[in-house]
This record gives C-alpha cells, structure tokens and sequence, in this order.
C-alpha cells in the first residue's frame, strides 16, 4: 500500500511538472561562460543553437553573455507567480547556488507580448522581473547585489513575426559575469 502511495505520489508530481521546466543543470549549463576559444556546431554553414519549448539557449559562439528564456507563467495582468512559475524559479534559485555561477552577476530581464499599451507593457515587465529577483532574494538568499531587474515591455520581442504570441511574454536571465564590476553597469 505504501508503494501505491508513493508511487501515485511520483506519477502526481510529473503531472503537475512544467513541461517546459528545464533542470536545474540545463539553467546552469546555460549561464555558465564559456571557457577558451567559441566552438562552432555547423552544418552547411549554418550557426546552429540550441532551442526548446520554454527555453532558447545562445550559441556558444555568441559574442552575447550567455544567458537562458524561461517561460515563467504569472496570473493574467499581474506579477503574481504561479505555481508553476515557482517551479521554474526553484530551479533557477539552485542554479544560482551552484558553486560554477556562485561569483556572477545576473540581469534578470522581463519581457511581455504587444497586448495592451507600450506603457502598462513596460511597467508589467519591470513588476515581473522584481517579482523573480525579490523571489530568488528572499527565497534563495542570493546576494541583492548580483541581480538586478529590468523590464522591455514589448521592445524585444522573441517573435516579432507574431507580437501576441505567448512566446513572447518570458524572463530572460543573462549572467553579466564576475567581479566589481555592478550588474547595473552591463
């Protein structure tokens, strides 16, 4: 009886899973700078990256920081997390604990789709991207000082083919790097 509960228990908690939620190794993998001379992964001449549902991840031969989308869903017209955002945001959180991003600094951006006016769009993605740093703040105890938030609004849009789209409401986390330098200067 007690296997069927746990295994019921198992079965419930992939349920309830994000399909989107990447791991906490994939975040990590993600934001941890690249070491050395860029590998090209190429074929036909073509830069290849790496792309998933709920996540792009940058080509490690970017001159970009690296940096990670996630789809981290909020109430409707509002910087409340779900909880599946808070699943995300677990991951994430672990992420930045690991000893191989523990010194970085982060910038965690939010972006919204075109729905509703320039000015609410840009104050709903700066409420949201304070939402997820207060989160890993308080939740996480990352330091203050290494991520800061800022919010697009609409102004970089992931699909600007489709500028209602889903795909377009995401955070985006770019580790600006190590050291002095402040996260508000990158």
């Amino acid at each position: 009886m007690i296997r069927l509960i746990a295994g019921l228990l198992v079965l419930f908690t992939l349920m309830i899973e994000p399909a989107s939620a990447q791991s906490t190794e994939d975040i990590i993998n993600a934001l941890v700078p690249s070491k050395g001379p860029a590998t090209h992964s190429r074929t036909r001449g073509l830069q290849i990256g790496t792309q998933e549902r709920g996540v792009t991840i940058e080509g490690e031969d970017s001159d970009k920081p690296p940096s990670i989308d996630l789809q981290i869903p909020f109430d409707y017209n509002s910087d409340k997390l779900t909880p599946d955002g808070i699943t995300i945001l677990r991951r994430l959180g672990e992420a930045l604990k690991d000893p191989r991003l523990a010194k970085d600094q982060f910038k965690i951006a939010g972006h919204t789709d075109a729905k509703g006016t320039i000015e609410y769009n840009q104050k709903l993605s700066e409420r949201r991207a304070a939402a997820v740093r207060d989160y890993l703040i308080f939740q996480y105890d990352v330091e203050a000082s290494r991520i800061q938030a800022v919010g697009f609004g609409e102004r970089q849009l992931a699909d600007p083919a489709h500028p209602e789209d889903a795909i377009n409401r995401r955070v985006q986390v770019i580790n600006v790097g190590a050291g002095s330098a402040s996260a508000a200067d990158q």
